[in-house]
């Protein structure tokens, strides 16, 4: 089984009969959802080389500098930008366009409910929602909403009681990107952090090492072949999950979003057959189970 962890429903990028068609042609089983974080995101050539210069910096010999790179990319304005005019960012993604999507087609896609603790209500919400099919966990993005970790806590705490893994995308500095808070304060919380745990990487997969609740996604121009092949030696094929972060960064020869190319990098990837299906789908069933 092929279980797509990270994907961003964003029909204005890729509509949704195109990803089915992408997910049979790539033999994809399963694609987990999240709602669009904000307006169409389009990175340009000079962009590029921007998130390559960051991503060597980061994973280098100069992650200071790294980080002041990825904290660039969000304005104070609340807009997202890699070296281009930007786009909004959304304080309230649209859950509702994800549930429709699933009701629509519920042998096909799951769904992370995306949460920011600072939107009137959320608690609220999200208890109903998680108690709803097809709802397999929550997203949350201190980084892009611009929160702190700890204001996870009452999140975190409901997705412990009811079982549901979290996926957290982490900021830069000691609050937005406390990688430590969630796994020390909520023992049985699964988390998944995203991007192979941008912006700390090998820091954020020795501190997982150690600890049995704490698993990384493959996702996103983010990371390169380089860093996913480190990130599954590091970590292990247990604590790893095959994710696209699509319809961003790869582009296929129509134009459109290319499901395989992260996907083919992990199946070359020399893993034994049976770490293979693990990281491609059998951790995200064993996550969300």
């Amino acid at each position: 089984m092929i279980v797509d962890a990270h994907y961003h429903l964003d029909p204005r990028l890729e509509p949704i009969d195109r990803l089915l068609a992408q997910m049979r042609e790539h033999r994809i089983d399963r694609v987990a959802l999240i709602a669009t974080v904000c307006d169409p995101l389009r990175v340009g050539p000079l962009g590029r080389k921007f998130a390559q210069a960051m991503r060597r910096a980061l994973a280098g010999a100069a992650p200071r500098i790294g980080q002041l790179l990825y904290r660039s990319t969000v304005r104070r304005s609340g807009r997202v930008s890699f070296l281009g005019p930007g786009a909004a960012i959304y304080q309230r993604p649209d859950n509702d366009a994800v549930e429709r999507a699933m009701t629509a087609h519920p042998d096909r896609f799951a769904g992370w409910f995306f949460v920011n603790p600072r939107a009137p209500g959320a608690l609220d919400e999200l208890s109903r929602r998680l108690r709803r099919p097809g709802w397999i966990g929550v997203k949350a993005h201190p980084f892009w909403h611009r929160y702190p970790v700890s204001e996870l806590d009452g999140i975190a705490a409901l997705c412990q009681d009811l079982g549901k893994p979290m996926l957290v995308h982490l900021g830069a500095g000691a609050q937005r990107g406390d990688f430590r808070r969630l796994p020390d304060r909520f023992p049985r919380l699964k988390v998944l952090y995203a991007h192979a745990g941008i912006p700390w990487y090998r820091a954020l997969w020795a501190d997982a090492a150690h600890r049995e609740n704490v698993f990384v996604d493959l996702s996103s121009p983010y990371l390169d072949k380089a860093l996913r092949y480190e990130a599954l030696r590091s970590l292990g094929a247990a604590r790893c999950l095959y994710g696209s972060d699509g319809p961003y960064g790869y582009s296929a020869a129509d134009g459109g979003y290319d499901h395989g190319a992260i996907l083919g990098q992990i199946q070359r990837s020399g893993l034994p057959a049976r770490d293979l299906d693990r990281v491609l789908g059998g951790n995200f069933v064993a996550l969300t189970a």
